[in-house]
């Protein structure tokens, strides 16, 4: 079996991800879901944060009204920049049910600013047969929107298993997840460690050292991995 790894970004038209483009600073990322082909509808579980409150709230708010919503189940508020929601949604607009139905593996999907992310991974024997499939993937995800990136890597190691991202603490990687979602590695910056700081609730000086020794570990191991390789 060899594994191959997809990533796609799109504008996702008419869909609620898609009005995230009016909520400055709203960003979400996928916690789990799961598809009830039978019910017609998909049960998901997301984190909404951002650096204004009254923003996220409003977002909330609207988000029952959006496209392809049926309902928010439920709304947890983690902290005053930090949400958990539960909802159910229309599965005939669910593009990760595209990508499962294909044989795809969804690890993450993000959203920020009217474009949804996706990265996938795909087993198979016949990479070839899969391409073809990925073809015609692209073609049909460009029914529902604008796809601006479409990537297929394949990968000869495992990097599901060996990323160095599991090394880091729980709270390394979710700062440094943040940090890279919401703009922080940018030019300019879309977000300042005060930012971050309000989104986790903890100063700013301890945001500055999760994210100090999540960079430093994932240098770490990727200058031991150039290093080995070249011994």
């Amino acid at each position: 079996m060899k594994l191959v790894k997809l990533y796609v970004q799109i504008e996702h038209y008419n869909d609620w991800s898609y009005y995230t483009r009016d909520f400055d600073g709203v960003r979400t990322s996928m916690r789990y879901y799961y598809p009830f082909k039978e019910r017609g509808y998909s049960f998901e579980v997301i984190t909404v944060t951002g650096t204004r409150s009254n923003v996220i709230k409003s977002f909330i708010r609207r988000l029952k009204y959006l496209g392809n919503i049926v309902d928010v189940v439920s709304v947890n508020k983690v902290n005053n920049h930090n949400y958990e929601l539960a909802f159910l949604g229309d599965i005939k607009g669910m593009l990760k049910y595209l990508m499962l139905e294909r044989g795809g593996i969804v690890v993450s999907s993000y959203v920020g600013n009217g474009v949804k992310d996706f990265t996938a991974y795909f087993f198979t024997k016949d990479v070839t047969e899969l391409e073809v499939s990925l073809y015609e993937l692209k073609s049909e995800l460009n029914n529902y929107g604008k796809v601006l990136t479409f990537n297929v890597t394949k990968i000869s190691k495992a990097p599901i298993f060996t990323s160095p991202i599991y090394g880091l603490t729980d709270i390394e990687r979710r700062v440094l997840q943040m940090a890279y979602r919401m703009g922080f590695f940018d030019y300019p910056r879309g977000v300042s460690l005060d930012d971050l700081a309000k989104v986790f609730n903890i100063s700013k000086a301890t945001v500055n050292i999760h994210l100090r020794n999540a960079l430093r570990k994932i240098i770490s191991s990727y200058l031991n991995s150039v290093n080995n390789e070249y011994m």
